[in-house]
Parts: C-alpha cells; structure tokens; sequence
C-alpha cells in the first residue's frame, strides 16, 4: 500500500490470482466470525442502519466472509434494520470482480435492506465519515506497510531478519503505520462501536534471530534461497536483491497494542478486549500439509500462494530492477517460480509457512 492514492508504487498492485491463492486467508477470515458475531450483539441496534466498514477487503470470497457474519448476527438483533456494507481498499483492487461477488447468489444482497458501497484509498487514512461506523474489520491486510522501504538488506527477503540500522528504520515505520491506522479508526468509530484485526504476527523466540519467530518465516527464507541461485547464475542484480524487503510487519502483542500505551488520544479512545497471538485454527504448522503426500500438489500449492499475495512486490521492486524490458521481467518471474516450486517438491515440509495469528479486538469509548 503507498500514501500516493494514485501511484502505482504499492507491493498489492496487480496481485496474481489472489481469491483462487487465498486459502490460509480464508481460513483465518471464516476463524473470527465469533468475534464479529460478540461484538455485533454488543453493539446492538443502530437508530438508522448498521455499518460494517471492512478494510483491506481484496477482491474475492474473503470479502464475502468477512461480513456475511455481522449480517447474520445483527439480524438476529435488528430483523429489518437497515445495514450498510462498506469495502474499503485501494484504487488498483479489482473492484469489479469483488462486486460481481457481492451481487452473484454467494454474496450478501438478497435481503433488501442491506446496501453495499466502496471506500476507496488507503486503511492507513480516514476511510468513512468521522462516528459513522458500528463495526470495523481488517483481516490479513494490515501487516502490508503504506510503502516498499529502500533499506541495505543482505541475506534475506523479511523483515524480521533485518539487523542494526535497517531493522531500526524498518521498525520506525512499520509503527508510524501502525499508529496511523489506529487514529484512522477512532475517528471514524461511533461510541460503542469495535474494531477487529487479525492478521499475521510474531511471538517471542530467542532461539530466532532478534528475538522473535514472526509467520512465514521458512517461506520467506526460501524466496530469498532461490532470488540467490538466480543472483549466482548471472539472472538477477545482487544489487537489486540486497536492497528487496517485502514491505511487511506481522506484529507481536505488544507491538499491537503498544500505540494505545505510549499515545494519550489513543488511550482514552479505546477500550482493548482482546490481544493476542495464536497459532492458527488449522494447520499452524503448515499452511498446506493436507497436501504434504502429494510433493507435485503441495508445490503447486505454495507457488500460487507466493503468487497471490507476492508476485507483484517481487516484479516491482526486484524483478524489474533487473530487467529492461517487460519481457525479461516476465521471464525473470517465470524462472523464480520454477525453481521455487521445484524446491517445494524436492523438500516438502522443509520450508513449512507456520501461521501465527495476531488478533486485536478494540471498542469506542
């Protein structure tokens, strides 16, 4: 995501099949109706309509999911209340594709009282008018930073790998963002109303480097193997690869809720029922090892996974920084990803994507 609304430097442009690759996102997003369903009882009924506003939607099924279960909670609280669902996301999201969702019969307009809108710029800005939302959501969207940071990073792809100066520089960001978006949120809340991000995050270990055992972390430790095999094969700039960071901070619990602490407006704004990190819901230790049998199946798998969420970050600000034509930045990413899958079939279950889940449930004062 990029502070310039309509730049096309953003590490989520152009995501490559990202709903038929979002299994893992699924399955956190259909893991927290419970949460939605609790807070939207306690909210209770609206004098003029309910609004959902869910950030960071994407364009696919998790946008569904991610609402269907305060529709359903509120109409058992209001049966003819008036809601109103709002997708938030950038411009280059395919706004059309999601909303061919939400008119087709999986989506959620059956019911006539129910109307559906967009919000469209970035979740790090104010997204609604100030106190008009009952219920906020922000599913595996947030760990994105508002933009990509040209930092010195040898030896790795992911932040939590990061050392010394770059590891600092990365941080300040990563939780300027974050305050940002707290902000964002409690102005647009009404009293009463709650926020819910669940996304990926970190927990304490000191057998890691830093300290801390983010998600992923074999995943991305595996993209930067096979970027190196292609650096030592004269295909890609060293250059280019030691100064590449997927712009990504999967928060701890008290990176979560350290800017409720440390800010005053924050504080007195809201309420903290719940942070946490957990492992995930299903299969924690490895996203796709109901397939761990099948080596053809589980590589295909994690290929299109990396595909949906990170093939346009690896084109914008590697790939292409080694090429000089579109064509040789799309043979580029063909030649990263045969050799990714071929490393998944030749050692499944070596490079594992562990899922840590990160959950902040906020209330309005």
């Amino acid at each position: 995501m990029t502070d310039e609304k309509t730049g096309s430097d953003t590490a989520t442009e152009h995501m490559v099949n990202y709903d038929r690759n979002s299994y893992m996102q699924s399955n956190l997003v259909k893991s927290r109706a419970d949460w939605i369903e609790r807070a939207v009882r306690d909210i209770g009924p609206q004098k003029t309509e309910f609004r959902h506003l869910d950030l960071g939607c994407g364009p696919g099924h998790t946008a569904i999911e991610a609402v269907k279960p305060s529709i359903a909670a509120y109409r058992q609280t209001s049966p003819n209340g008036h809601i109103a669902v709002c997708h938030g996301d950038q411009p280059h999201n395919d706004w059309n594709g999601l909303f061919g969702l939400v008119f087709s019969g999986s989506g959620y307009l059956q019911d006539k009282n129910i109307r559906t809108e967009a919000s469209i710029g970035s979740f790090y800005d104010v997204m609604a008018a100030s106190g008009s939302i009952s219920l906020a959501t922000c599913f595996v969207a947030s760990h994105w930073l508002s933009r990509p940071l040209l930092i010195s990073s040898p030896g790795t792809v992911w932040y939590a790998d990061l050392e010394g100066d770059a590891r600092a520089a990365y941080e300040d960001l990563a939780r300027s963002d974050w305050t940002r978006f707290l902000r964002s949120r409690a102005i647009e809340l009404a009293p009463g109303g709650y926020l819910i991000v669940s996304t990926l995050g970190s927990t304490p270990d000191l057998e890691e480097i830093n300290g801390i055992r983010g998600s992923a972390r074999h995943l991305y430790r595996a993209i930067h193997k096979v970027a190196a095999t292609m650096v030592t094969d004269g295909l890609l700039s060293e250059e280019a690869l030691d100064r590449f960071i997927f712009p990504l901070w999967f928060p701890s619990v008290s990176d979560a809720v350290g800017p409720l602490i440390q800010n005053e407006d924050l504080e007195a704004a809201f309420e903290v029922i719940e942070a946490s990190v957990t492992d995930a819901a299903i299969n924690p230790q490895d996203a796709y090892q109901d397939w761990l049998a099948d080596r053809e199946k589980y590589a295909e798998l994690y290929t299109g996974y990396v595909r949906g969420f990170g093939e346009s970050s690896l084109r914008l600000h590697l790939f292409e920084k080694s090429a000089k034509t579109v064509d040789e930045a799309d043979a580029l990413i063909a030649t990263f990803f045969e050799r990714f899958e071929k490393l998944y079939r030749a050692e499944p279950g070596r490079y594992a994507s562990e899922t840590l889940t990160m959950t902040l449930v906020l209330r309005r004062r």
